[in-house]
């Protein structure tokens, strides 16, 4: 399988462009490429190029861009995931995972169960961290086009604003299913799930107050970060572009 690497830069055909420090390290020190393999190169903006590594230099790569291919694997649906921070490597693994399945925008909120802290300066070093997983996600996925982290915010600040057309609330104790929901291709769903704990239920009925539908899975408790999976998943499942 080739290598694909994501480029923040602008991308043509025949361009000669040099690789940033770290994905050339990655190409080079990682992987150990060789002059004259080829690389995969895409900035985001939809589509892709192959091109040829036509220089290894001691922190930077030259890669030679040959044709470009309009290579599109974005879901039908625009599933964003608003989900309460958890701890370390389980909101890593939440966020890879949601960017593999589909996902267009994340939104790290701030709930009462919360245990993470976050002060204005490592917010931003998480965000950083985060967008970085997003980033690798679509470089492993075949994803051209790169979901948005936005900053963490509380999660009574965030619900008051959002626009969709369909807005579900996990809870284990929701009636309703979303095998009986209707939903059409490209609109916008959005899956509010909680950190480990889950969401209080004072969340639970200040979401439903701003028209969050409660939501069921099934009939097991699932970790934080099962349950994003699985939600998507079923999501793509039955409305998008997976099964």
């Amino acid at each position: 399988m080739t290598t694909r690497i994501f480029q923040s830069i602008p991308l043509s055909p025949n361009a000669l462009i040099t690789l940033d420090e770290q994905a050339s390290h990655h190409l080079a020190r990682v992987l150990r490429c060789q002059q004259g393999e080829l690389v995969v190169i895409f900035n985001g903006q939809g589509g892709e190029y192959t091109g040829k590594i036509v220089e290894i230099g001691k922190k930077q790569v030259t890669v030679q861009l040959h044709a470009y291919t309009d290579a599109d694997v974005e879901s039908p649906l625009d599933i964003w995931l608003a989900q309460g921070i958890s701890r370390g490597e389980k909101m890593d693994y939440t966020i890879q995972k949601a960017v593999e399945l589909g996902v267009n925008k994340i939104i790290p909120l701030f709930t009462e169960r919360c245990n993470v802290k976050l002060d204005s300066e490592r917010s931003e070093k998480r965000l950083q961290h985060w967008q970085s997983i997003v980033i690798s996600a679509c470089e492993q996925s075949g994803r051209n086009r790169v979901p948005e982290v936005i900053m963490p915010q509380t999660l009574k600040s965030w619900v008051v604003n959002v626009d969709a057309s369909h807005r579900f609330v996990l809870s284990p104790y929701a009636v309703n299913k979303l095998k009986n929901q209707t939903i059409s291709v490209a609109d916008r769903v959005i899956l509010l799930m909680g950190p480990e704990g889950g969401l209080s239920e004072n969340e639970i009925e200040y979401a439903s107050a701003h028209d969050f539908l409660p939501l069921n899975l099934g009939p097991r408790i699932l970790r934080t970060e099962t349950a994003a999976v699985a939600a998507i998943t079923a999501l793509q499942c039955q409305f998008g572009d997976m099964g």
